[in-house]
This record gives C-alpha cells, structure tokens and sequence, in this order.
C-alpha cells in the first residue's frame, strides 16, 4: 500500500468517514477480485500414500467467530457496567475454567490497551480466563508487532471484535504532548521512549490549542488512530471488517468512575 495513501486512509477513518469501499476500489478491487483459476491436478499415482495431517484443521473451529461482533462488544460494556457499578461478577476464573482452557482457547474480543498499571481489560470488562486477548503497550499504539499479535487472535483464535483503548489522563500522550512543547523530560534520552511518542505525535499536533482540554482530545484522537490503523494496515483485518465479520472500535477509559465509552467505530 502506497504510504501516502495508506495515511490519508488512515486520517479519513479517524475522521469518522466510509471510505473502505472506496480503498478496495482504489487497489484495484483487490479484496472482491475473482479467484484465479485452478490448475489442472495431477494424476495420483496408484499407490499413493496417504496425505499427511492439515497443520490448520485442528484450528479451522477457532478460527470462525464465536460470536457475532455486536454481540462481543454487548459483552463487554455489560461487563463495564457491571465492574464500574461495583457488581463485578468475576467470571471465569475458577479451577475449572483454568482446566478448561488449558487446552485451548478462543477469546472473543481483542483489546489494545496502555500498560498503565490502572488500566487492567480483564478488571475493567469482567472477564476471566480465556475470553479477552489482550495486548498492552504505552499509549496503545499500533506497530508490525501489536499488529501481528491482533491479526493472530482474529485470524487463529476467532475473535470478532477489536478495540483501541484510550484512557483519561494517558502519561504516554501527556509526555508527547511535553516533548513536541519543548518540556522533555531529561531523563528519556538514551532511551527508546522516543519512538511511542513518533506513533502518539499526530494525535497530538492535530488537537488545537484552544481546545477545553488538549490532552483528554488527543487521548480519544489517539485511540481512533489506532484503530484506524488496524483496519488500513491488515488486509485479512480489513477483509473481515468489510464483510461483517469483525468490528473495529476506538474507546476511552474514565480513571475516575471506571467507565469504558465507545468513540468511534472504524469503518463507519
């Protein structure tokens, strides 16, 4: 994908605007292009031995959604609701339920969360062993591999749905909003700090300076970035979100009351 298109795409969707169908027709209709042709199969020789086992096959049941994608995403908010309310039911997280997954496991939904040591998705959603896939980084920004840890859990796992959590007062946008104003800390140099804030930065330089509050702006602006970057940057992602199959969602996580809102949908 052409990176100059790919970041265009990528502001469109964060800008809440349907653009998927118009990417597939601007590669050529890619993702709706006639399967080639089989070519022909070779004669079986008369003793043929027999064909070894499908690595994959085992995994074909895990690989389908579970769930439909609105019903993950009710999933969750019940479980916010129930944690933020102070009537978290703690599921799943019993010896049987370890037992259980232990020999395999199908999470229904993704989520891509800071490693703020306040923002725990099993807590906050109330979920238990086995029902959320979870990848933490700071500022919750997408690289080759957060991407690929997401595309494992939809593609091998069959989870149906994808969100980008922001949170309320999120150090990784406060110190790369500090740094671009020229308030860097002295003691990130020599550190690999730096590249968090290269993925946060335009979240921050697009929120203006007369907005009521620049950082919690660039928060939920950061989050929608990252789930737009999801969709444009996985063409198997991107396949399954256009056929209904899978729902990416950008959200913010309130510190104070425990809430989880939903911020935007991509796409649209």
């Amino acid at each position: 994908m052409p990176d100059l298109y790919r970041r265009r795409l990528i502001w469109a969707l964060a800008a809440g605007a349907v653009v998927a169908p118009a990417y597939a027709l601007a590669e050529g209709g890619a993702e709706h292009a006639p399967a080639p042709k089989p070519r022909p199969k070779a004669k079986a020789p008369a003793k043929a031995a027999a064909p070894a086992a499908d690595p994959h096959a085992a995994a074909a049941h895990a690989a389908t959604p579970s769930v439909p994608p609105e019903e993950a995403l009710g999933r969750l908010m019940g479980g916010n609701a129930r944690y933020a309310g102070g009537l978290a039911s703690h599921p799943h997280v019993n010896a049987a339920r370890r037992v259980e997954v232990a020999a395999g496991q199908a999470p229904f939904a993704v989520i891509l969360a800071c490693a703020d040591s306040r923002v725990a998705p099993e807590l906050i959603f109330d979920q238990g062993l086995g029902d959320l896939f979870v990848v933490r980084v700071a500022g919750n920004v997408v690289d080759d591999a957060t991407l690929a840890s997401i595309e494992y859990a939809v593609i091998h796992l069959g989870a149906s749905l994808i969100m980008a959590l922001g949170h309320e007062r999120c150090g990784a946008v406060k110190a790369t909003a500090d740094a671009l104003a020229g308030r860097g800390s002295p003691d990130d140099a020599d550190t690999k700090i730096g590249a968090l804030a290269a993925l946060i930065a335009p979240a921050v330089r697009a929120i203006p300076a007369s907005s009521p509050d620049p950082l919690d702006a660039a928060v939920s602006l950061n989050a929608a970035h990252a789930a737009a970057e999801i969709f444009a940057g996985s063409r198997p992602l991107r396949t399954r979100v256009l056929a209904g199959k899978l729902k990416i969602v950008a959200a913010r996580y309130d510190l104070d009351d425990g809430r989880v809102t939903p911020t935007r949908t991509q796409p649209v």
